[in-house]
């Protein structure tokens, strides 16, 4: 994908919420649904929904099927799904995806398969199955085999790994493949295949696989002094303000 020439914003941390005001920019009719990581679950995304919230927006913070075992890809998509529908539902007007970590790799995903996304915020976008396949390339093998002898559906135990620690995670073979095979949805999510529309990318300057991805983004990048898991609650400010020039 090409990358749009957009500055790079070197920032330090601002204050984590915006004062609630009358303004005609206030953040209302807005849908909005946070994604949270494999890891820290919803809790960094907390300061970021109040301040959503305090803007006017309407958020849905849904606890992701990944935190008990992987789903297929298009699965978890699915509960993603939901929760856009559930916010069309009730009014929202406009629809954005902000997703922390492996939740910014769902963002993305969802925006190039299934469209109708105003915008997307990727904070400290994580998850790159082509960067992991040195701790994962064995499990993958096994996932490809079982799948191969017609057991995609059987659960078994596989390799996963998150922020240099490897650790065990039983699902199915289809479920681990579609997540960490490196040219399955998963990959090609990571690399922002087929993004279209706003985007604002965020990186901590203490998160080194983040900051090493050179992957041809398109969109805003913004740097902020803050590492992977503190990244959504250093990048509030800026995030609203992003949200608030759309």
């Amino acid at each position: 994908m090409r990358a749009l020439r957009r500055p790079v914003f070197a920032l330090a941390a601002a204050a984590a919420f915006l004062p609630v005001t009358a303004q005609a920019f206030e953040l209302r009719g807005t849908g909005v649904v946070l994604i949270h990581g494999k890891a820290g679950g919803q809790g960094p995304l907390q300061p970021l929904a109040q301040a959503l919230k305090a803007q006017g927006a309407t958020v849905m913070l849904p606890r992701m099927s990944w935190t008990s075992g992987y789903r297929t890809y298009d699965q978890t998509l699915g509960e993603v799904h939901a929760a856009v529908a559930k916010l069309k539902a009730g009014g929202a007007s406009r629809i954005v995806l902000a997703g922390h970590s492996l939740g910014a790799n769902l963002s993305i995903g969802y925006a190039a398969r299934y469209g109708g996304v105003d915008a997307v915020v990727a904070l400290a976008p994580g998850h790159r199955p082509d960067f992991i396949a040195g701790q994962t390339g064995e499990s993958v093998a096994e996932a490809k085999a079982l799948v191969a002898a017609g057991k995609g559906g059987q659960k078994a135990r596989f390799l996963d790994f998150n922020q240099g620690k490897v650790f065990p995670v039983t699902t199915t073979a289809e479920a681990y493949l579609s997540f960490f095979d490196p040219s399955g949805p998963a990959a090609a999510a990571a690399r922002g295949s087929g993004l279209r529309g706003p985007s604002l990318w965020v990186v901590g300057t203490a998160d080194r696989p983040a900051m090493g991805d050179r992957a041809a983004y398109s969109g805003t990048r913004l740097v902020v002094e803050a590492d992977h898991a503190q990244t959504p609650r250093v990048a509030v400010a800026q995030v609203i303000d992003w949200l608030r020039r759309q």
